[in-house]
């Protein structure tokens, strides 16, 4: 294996159309994230089956898939983040640092 730029030159899998790679894990959605309402306040997986395109994978966003895809684990509620609970502060914690003014 050695470093290359995408697209340049021909690829190991470059000349195979269609190649299925079974039913996967996508991912996780938790609470706060979820945008179907019925998803909201609980953490769900979701699967997808994965396909290969002449050497490409194309992920679908977790909106794309599919109720029969997806499982909800558990209700979780939603936790609230911000300074006002005390616990995220975001960028300000780094100005010492890293981003510095």
């Amino acid at each position: 294996m050695k470093p290359c730029v995408f697209g340049e030159g021909v690829g190991a899998y470059d000349g195979i159309g269609e190649f299925a790679l079974g039913y996967m894990f996508h991912g996780f959605t938790y609470a706060d994230e979820a945008i179907r309402e019925a998803d909201k306040g609980h953490m769900s997986v979701r699967f997808h089956h994965v396909i290969m395109h002449k050497g490409i994978i194309k992920f679908p966003s977790p909106e794309e898939i599919p109720g029969e895809d997806k499982r909800i684990l558990h209700e979780m509620p939603i936790k609230p983040f911000g300074k006002e609970y005390e616990n995220f502060i975001g960028l300000e914690e780094f100005s010492d640092e890293e981003v510095g003014e």
